[in-house]
């Protein structure tokens, strides 16, 4: 069984776009003590599946070159992360969250959209409102996301649940000038992942943070 959907997809979207309408819908404002914009994503609750084996803490960027051996996939992607074991299904979800922060700090989705499966709603309503804010001119200060204690376990259904401590780092939301207008608060979070190999590759289904 997969998560509850309908909860995934409402928490990528509040937490992608509620606090940041406080600043002003289409208008960025100065920023002051009491200004902020809400941690991308994370305040939901649902209940996923169990746990097992790790991995450490990261945080990075990439690029969207094909490999040459392989169906189309990053060119940094860890070579870790191209196999079809439990280590491979950690690894391929603890990339697929450090480039979702760094989409939200360049506006390019285009190695999420790559890791992705077509059927992960959460996935797309989240790429949906990086490209919403992109449009605005907002991006992100820096990639604020750091991640431990990635754990794979496998699933009764399909692929693995692979779970980790996911840390955000205070950030601001920046215009299209750069300048800042708004703050995002430090926080952290559990994120859970239902990762699947379809094709000769890894493809995230499903995530949520609670």
């Amino acid at each position: 069984m997969q998560f509850t959907r309908g909860a995934a997809v409402l928490a990528a979207a509040a937490l992608l776009t509620t606090g940041l309408a406080a600043c002003g819908e289409d208008e960025p404002v100065e920023p002051t003590s009491s200004t902020t914009v809400s941690p991308l994503p994370g305040d939901s609750t649902t209940s996923p599946s169990s746990t097992a084996s790790g991995s450490g803490s990261s945080s990075g960027s990439s690029s969207n070159s094909a490999t040459s051996d392989g169906p189309e996939m990053p060119s940094d992607l860890p070579e870790a992360a191209r196999e079809e074991t439990k280590e491979g299904a950690a690894a391929f979800g603890k990339y697929y969250f450090i480039q979702f922060g760094e989409a939200t700090r360049t506006g390019d989705t285009s190695t999420i959209e790559m890791l992705d499966s077509a059927d992960c709603l959460v996935c797309r309503d989240g790429v949906e409102n990086i490209n919403e804010d992109t449009q605005k001119g907002w991006t992100r200060s820096k990639n604020p996301y750091s991640v431990t204690d990635v754990q794979a376990t496998k699933r009764p259904d399909e692929g693995f649940k692979v779970s980790m401590q996911v840390k955000v780092a205070a950030h601001k939301r920046l215009d299209s000038k750069g300048q800042s207008n708004g703050n995002i608060k430090a926080t952290r979070y559990t994120l859970t992942e239902h990762v699947v190999w379809v094709g000769g590759k890894w493809q995230i289904l499903d995530w949520i943070a609670t």
